[in-house]
């Protein structure tokens, strides 16, 4: 930018200098020589181009020369943007191709999960079950042996309610006076 100012200004001193040599050269006399008046116009274009050459003999290549690596620069960087896409759509491509692949792949993988899962639920249920069945099983002992115990209570209950009733009716008055006599016989046959 500070070149392009540069060349400018010089451009302008130039033509500032150069005002009065085209004013000679355009002959302002009236009647003057062609030839000279042809020649004085190569003199000024030669002067200007000169004037021109110096001011700007740094600053155009370094423009020109920046603008060449600011074009070189934009076509690199087009350059990979195109390998980077093209990339992209063979990638795209051959994600198409093989998207049947892979919706069989997943297919058969969840398949196999499902499978699977129901494997597992249905050790799990048989577990369960099996679970259940020993606590039945351990229910119905534990009810059946209370059943018993119940039942035996009952029985012994009964036994000894009939066992006195048959005592009472056999063992009388005078058994019980020949049977505390007995166990007092005892007792003091202990001592």
């Amino acid at each position: 930018m500070r070149s392009l100012v540069r060349a400018r200004a010089v451009a302008l001193s130039a033509a500032a200098l150069l005002l009065p040599a085209v004013a000679f050269a355009s002959g302002g006399e009236g009647g003057g020589n062609p030839w000279f008046a042809l020649g004085m116009k190569f003199v000024n274009f030669g002067i200007l181009v000169g004037i021109l050459y110096f001011a700007l003999r740094k600053t155009v290549p370094q423009a020109l020369q920046d603008r060449r690596e600011n074009i070189r620069r934009a076509l690199e960087e087009s350059r990979k943007a195109l390998e980077a896409a093209q990339a992209k759509l063979r990638e795209y491509k051959d994600r198409v191709a093989h998207l049947e692949d892979e919706i069989a792949r997943l297919r058969a993988d969840f398949e196999a999960e499902g499978k699977r899962q129901q494997e597992r639920i249905l050790a799990e249920a048989d577990k369960a079950a099996e679970s259940i069945r020993r606590q039945a099983e351990a229910s119905a002992q534990s009810e059946v042996k209370r059943a018993r115990d119940q039942l035996r209570a009952e029985a012994a209950q009964l036994a000894v309610s009939l066992a006195e009733e048959i005592l009472r009716k056999a063992y009388g008055p005078e058994d019980q006076k020949k049977a505390v006599a007995f166990t007092v016989e005892r007792v003091e046959g202990l001592h």
